[in-house]
């Protein structure tokens, strides 16, 4: 069986190494994006199960990125997670009504990515 893919879309190279570490010690094939549009070429070479978007990002914000992902009929299905330090209800409520998967506030908790990972692609 194929590993499931993880795709992290962040500026912090600090944030990228910490997921990828975590989820590659899990058992997932993890990919990395330092911005929306890097994460967006990635996409188009390999269909992610699973994407971990930071919000605040120099070139794309995540919730642009999340309409771009939307208008994309291939893309439209792919669960995404949103880790943030923005802790603000309102985005929350936005994010999540543009269809993201779950909301995960900075710092992370790794036992919740772990957690959140499994029952996401075993889902799928």
């Amino acid at each position: 069986m194929d590993k499931k893919l993880i795709l992290i879309i962040d500026d912090s190279s600090t944030n990228i190494v910490l997921l990828e570490t975590v989820l590659s010690r899990n058992g997932y094939e993890v990919a990395s994006a330092r911005g929306a549009m890097e994460g967006i070429a990635k996409i188009k070479k390999r269909i992610p199960d699973l994407i971990y978007l930071d919000l605040i990002m120099p070139d794309v914000d995540g919730l642009r990125f999340m309409e771009i992902i939307h208008d994309n009929i291939e893309w439209q299905d792919i669960p995404v997670v949103i880790i943030s330090a923005i802790s603000d209800g309102d985005i929350k409520k936005r994010s999540l009504k543009m269809g993201v998967t779950s909301y995960i506030t900075k710092p992370v908790n790794i036992d919740r990515i772990v957690q959140v990972t499994r029952e996401i692609v075993e889902q799928g």
